[in-house]
């Protein structure tokens, strides 16, 4: 199983430990889309884990039977939804405090959420919640901390577009050693940004957002609150299909975000991979991401009005969750934070003895970050 760089060391680290049982961000594509990406990757699959895509290719004939079950009793009446409000969109690098910002707000009774069920169900979940949640179970803590996990916890729309079968930037962790191929790290990647897709590729993403969101409508017809890091490098295009959005960008310490990153997607690869890997490309991959990410960012998000769009520090958060969420309320006029105030506070309290992961790195490695995410540090940390 991969491991951290040497120069990365985990002083606490949480989350599960893997077991076969465990539902896999591919459960929830159908048996074409997955068989789609087996061919794809010439079905390079190692021997330890020809169960687990059996498995798959099982719950892709269960998606696609309850897809079709969807498609012929509800999707009428989901064409028909109007969305109301334009989402609210959290966004910020991987390990920056999306998830807690996404807690935090979707305690507002005014706000709805996609839980983990609809984004891991995503072409399915409004028929099928009651019997898979049932059958299924989850672990208690995602895979790289502490944080709390289950059927209905918010969760990211990024992995609801892959169960669609939708290209994504996360599909490196299905067959990792493939990500040597000649262009297949910017055939990836360019989903990041959205960047060079043909017009085919750019209707097809677009359409699956839609889609989703009209979902949730259905579901649940108040303001949608979406987080996804990937969304972070989005932002044209999410004003685009959503001129009315609201965009609630998180930062956080560099150094930390480097370390954390990388165990993230160590801890994914051990449970979501088909293929054994020693992780060497994660560096150049949470670099890369990092920088594309940012260099979209910081052209999309001119021109943005200031109450469209509030900027934020983690460590800020942290320190006067309160505070901080009064000047988000007000900034961009979501309404009377007064509302949320006592969720807001009991959220506090019960937060107060997190256990957050720790890493330390060498001084070699934070130059190394610091020169290559330079634009980061100037904008959002100027005094580090």
């Amino acid at each position: 199983m991969p491991k951290l760089p040497s120069d990365v060391q985990v002083k606490e680290s949480g989350g599960f430990k893997d077991k076969f049982w465990v539902p896999r961000i591919w459960n929830g594509m159908r048996f074409s889309n997955f068989f789609a990406l087996l061919a794809r990757n010439y079905f390079l699959v190692d021997p330890y884990r020809w169960p687990m895509a059996a498995i798959n290719l099982f719950a892709g004939g269960v998606t696609s039977s309850l897809r079709l079950y969807q498609k012929l009793t509800l999707d009428a009446k989901i064409r028909a939804v109007e969305v109301e409000h334009d989402p609210v969109f959290i966004v910020g690098h991987w390990r920056s405090g999306t998830t807690m910002l996404h807690e935090i707000l979707i305690r507002d009774p005014q706000f709805s959420y996609p839980d983990t069920f609809a984004c891991f169900a995503a072409e399915h979940f409004l028929v099928s919640r009651k019997v898979l949640t049932t059958l299924l179970k989850l672990p208690k803590t995602r895979p790289m901390d502490n944080v709390a996990f289950g059927w209905t916890t918010p969760q990211e729309d990024e992995f609801a577009l892959c169960a669609m079968g939708i290209p994504s930037p996360y599909f490196h962790l299905a067959f990792p050693r493939n990500n040597r191929w000649e262009g297949r790290f910017e055939e990836q990647q360019k989903y990041l940004d959205l960047s060079n897709l043909s017009d085919a590729e750019m209707q097809r993403w677009q359409k699956g957002l839609r889609w989703f969101i009209q979902q949730l409508a259905f579901y649940d017809s108040r303001r949608v609150v979406l987080k996804s890091p990937t969304h972070t490098a989005r932002l044209g295009v999410l004003r685009s299909m959503f001129p009315k959005a609201k965009f609630i960008h998180i930062s956080r310490n560099p150094a930390t975000l480097y370390a954390s990153t990388i165990n993230l997607w160590k801890r994914f690869l051990e449970s979501e991979a088909f293929q054994r890997t020693d992780g060497a490309y994660l560096e150049e991959l949470v670099f890369e991401s990092l920088e594309r990410m940012y260099r979209a960012y910081f052209r999309d998000k001119e021109g943005i009005p200031e109450n469209d769009l509030i900027e934020i520090r983690y460590e800020d958060l942290c320190a006067d969750k309160l505070g901080v969420m009064e000047k988000v309320y007000d900034q961009l006029e979501l309404g009377c934070f007064e509302n949320i105030r006592p969720q807001l506070e009991r959220y506090a309290e019960e937060k107060k003895n997190f256990k957050k992961n720790k890493f330390e790195i060498s001084e070699t490695l934070e130059e190394k970050i610091k020169e290559r995410w330079s634009a980061y540090y100037q904008y959002f940390y100027p005094e580090l």
